[in-house]
């Protein structure tokens, strides 16, 4: 467990993303708190995010095998 300060800290030079029902990850580029902008690392997806991004879309395309039955159809 982490608190917004620590957080705020670790993203100047970190990555951060976002991940909805799709399961597609999104990079987040600014965090607001209490009114104030955080920029995360530079502003842009960061390389982790975009790794991981492209080995989620693979997955579920067909390209790379799915190895967990995420997208099985129950």
């Amino acid at each position: 467990m982490f608190d917004v300060n620590e957080m705020l800290q670790w993203v100047r030079d970190g990555e951060a993303a976002l991940s909805g029902t799709a399961a597609v990850l999104a990079g987040v580029g600014t965090l607001l708190h209490r009114g104030q902008e955080h920029r995360v690392g530079n502003g842009s997806i960061g390389p982790v995010t975009q790794r991981l991004r492209a080995a989620l879309v693979a997955i579920q395309t067909g390209e790379a095998p799915d190895r967990h039955g995420w997208t099985r159809k129950v």
